[in-house]
């Protein structure tokens, strides 16, 4: 029975679909309907996707129905910081006695570092981070669902990777330029 294995699916998956399609559109209601709409065709072509294939079908139709919505409303899409795709507050600091709250203090600095960072990066460059890094998509995935080979999205990755560095670099001075670009991204 296919249900099961359905509604498991979307209990995984519907997070990263519908965070998918906020960042791109920018609207909750917008990115509400477009996963509404990635799950009627999910489940409509649910047997015969294989099961390795599943994620990638998903994110392909989420990203097409984005652009198709966007292209209606003549906007340009990818909207969204990247932290609204990162959890800002993941660490306990109050609430946890045995976190340091210089400890804390500095971890929260460095995230917002990070993501400041992130924000400078062509929009391109910064999805497929955010895709691979905070929301732990395969490459296979992310050019399934962008419409771009593999080989493109790892050059992609490591060229942001180079940015994002440089980034912040310039963000804390000279103690991250003690590395070459190519010790710093392998």
């Amino acid at each position: 029975m296919k249900k099961p294995a359905f509604e498991t699916f979307l209990r995984e998956q519907g997070d990263l679909i519908f965070g998918y399609a906020f960042y791109f559109l920018g609207n909750r209601e917008d990115a509400e309907d477009v996963t509404q709409e990635v799950f009627v065709k999910l489940w409509q072509h649910w047997s015969r996707i294989t099961r390795n294939g599943r994620v990638g079908f998903a994110m392909r139709t989420a990203h097409n129905k984005c652009i198709d919505l966007a292209r209606r409303r003549k906007t340009s899409g990818y909207h969204m910081r990247a932290s609204d795709w990162v959890d800002v507050e993941s660490v306990p600091a109050d609430r946890d006695t045995n976190v340091d709250p210089e400890l804390h203090l500095e971890f929260t600095e460095t995230q917002e570092a990070i993501l400041d960072a992130l924000q400078t990066l062509p929009e391109k460059t910064r999805g497929i981070l955010l895709m691979h890094y905070f929301r732990g998509l395969k490459l296979e995935t992310i050019g399934e669902t962008l419409g771009m080979k593999v080989g493109t999205v790892k050059v992609t990755l490591h060229r942001g990777r180079i940015l994002l560095r440089r980034a912040l670099a310039d963000k804390f001075g000279g103690g991250l330029r003690a590395y070459s670009d190519e010790t710093a991204m392998q």
